[in-house]
């Protein structure tokens, strides 16, 4: 299924950004913490208030809702999670779709990475050692700790600090901007704090990847290869402006990962299969994709089942329909179930409107893995191509019961209520998709319409939609007020 990427929100908005640090209690329940508590800034807090902050940075960003690279950087990122310590709350890992390489923490275990920084990862070590960096960042509680000792020095806002932060972490100048206009010159010091702390992150994070079954040598190799980058281009690799490099530091690495047996750690194949699968759709263009996987698979040892994926992504999205699916056939003789090929086969299907031959495979699939959300969203994609709405609505309903801030899921949903003319529901499930990238006016004005189109018809379906909009519009309010 092919992902979509939203692009609602200016980054450099400080007032969104604001927004998004700000906490609520009308529908996230967050507790009222104050100007001044900063030095009480809980887990629970900290959770509570990362999760609002994660959803504006959702909708500021250009993130990418693939549901298969989801599902790949959860598993990897939660058996990091698993061997690590001092954890206190779940953890969530998403995908920023940029060329450049580059993650970054935010508060209350939200993790992000660009889509580059796997592209250029020759192994999954390499990408997991990055991953478990930025976990460290979190279980050692950095932007807590930041956050507190700031305070200490200079008292602000919540709101105008956490921006600033939260600016810094995904854009480095963006952020010093900010900082420089919050506070003056004494932020300057805030983000040396959080570059002190890079040490104590490659210390636990090499641990933490070791005993999760990687390579720890991947962390010096990771950081050599970003240092030989950074001298052939004019402007500081975004990694390294919020991660800064000194040789000290890559040196320190290599030390302590010459502390663990140096064994082969072979990658698997959904890393290999999801680095095609980036680098297809996500690090090239359409053009350019079919030359560069024919090329690949033309050089001795490359006709691998990885760049034969690739290569026919490539040739779906050129619209190649009949030589694509000749390759993801062959591919799925010898292994049925994976998600990786059933994915591009019904877009495949869908293309040429085969229909039905999509909807008797995924409800087979759907069978084995009931709410697996790349069977789920493909299942009822392909439901509503075939003009089967209800279908499609329950399995859309069913899988935003267990996963409800699946932005996908509201997307497909709202198209199964238009075109079942459901404009109530429709409207609603929009505010919903809107709620969860933080943008309230667009939210608040899609229940209005909700409102218009149910009229005097249910009583208490109206009461329903307006007491939500009253809770959405006192949680924007109490926002604004921060």
């Amino acid at each position: 299924m092919k992902a979509i990427a939203v692009h609602q929100f200016i980054m450099s908005c400080l007032f969104g950004i604001a927004i998004m640090a700000a906490p609520t209690q009308a529908l996230s329940g967050l507790p009222d913490i104050g100007g001044n508590a900063f030095s009480t800034l809980t887990p629970e807090k900290e959770k509570q208030l990362g999760d609002v902050l994660m959803r504006q940075t959702r909708g500021s960003l250009p993130m990418v809702y693939d549901p298969l690279l989801d599902e790949y950087i959860n598993d990897l990122g939660n058996r990091l999670v698993a061997r690590s310590n001092d954890v206190k709350f779940p953890f969530k890992f998403y995908w920023v779709n940029n060329k450049h390489i580059n993650a970054f923490a935010t508060l209350g275990g939200n993790i992000a990475s660009h889509t580059g920084t796997l592209a250029v990862s020759d192994s999954e070590s390499e990408f997991a050692s990055v991953i478990a960096h930025e976990i460290a960042h979190v279980t050692q509680r950095h932007i807590a700790r930041f956050v507190e000792a700031q305070n200490q020095r200079a008292p602000m806002s919540l709101a105008a600090l956490l921006g600033a932060i939260v600016i810094a972490t995904v854009n480095p100048e963006a952020g010093m901007a900010a900082m420089m206009a919050t506070q003056g010159a004494a932020q300057q010091s805030a983000i040396n704090f959080t570059r002190g702390n890079e040490q104590e992150a490659d210390r636990i994070g090499m641990k933490v990847l070791a005993e999760a079954g990687f390579d720890p040598y991947a962390v010096p190799e990771f950081f050599n290869k970003l240092s030989q980058q950074s001298r052939f281009v004019n402007q500081q690799l975004a990694f390294l402006q919020t991660h800064p490099l000194s040789q000290a530091r890559v040196s320190d690495t290599r030390l302590r990962a010459e502390q663990f047996p140096k064994r082969y750690i072979p990658d698997t194949q959904d890393f290999i299969l999801t680095k095609a699968r980036i680098l297809a759709r996500y690090h090239f263009t359409s053009q350019e994709t079919v030359g560069i996987f024919e090329q690949r698979l033309s050089k001795p040892g490359g006709n691998t089942r990885a760049n034969l994926y690739g290569l026919a992504i490539a040739k779906l999205d050129n619209g190649l329909f009949i030589e694509a699916q000749k390759l993801i056939e062959d591919l799925l003789q010898h292994d049925p179930h994976n998600l990786y090929y059933v994915d591009v086969y019904t877009d495949i299907l869908l293309g040429q409107g085969q229909y039905k031959k999509a909807l008797e495979m995924l409800e087979q699939e759907y069978l084995l893995r009931p709410n697996n959300q790349v069977v789920t969203l493909n299942y009822a994609n392909a439901a509503l191509k075939a003009g089967s709405h209800r279908l499609a609505v329950h399995l859309l309903r069913n899988l935003l019961y267990v996963k409800n801030d699946n932005i996908l899921a509201y997307d497909l949903l709202s198209d199964a209520y238009k075109l079942m003319e459901d404009f109530p529901k429709y409207y609603e499930t929009r505010a919903d998709l809107y709620y969860q990238l933080a943008n309230y006016p667009k939210a608040i004005d899609e229940l209005n319409e909700a409102l218009n189109h149910i009229g005097d018809s249910s009583r208490l379906e109206n009461r329903r939609v307006e007491a939500k909009k009253q809770q959405m519009q006192a949680e924007f309010d109490r926002l604004q007020r921060m």
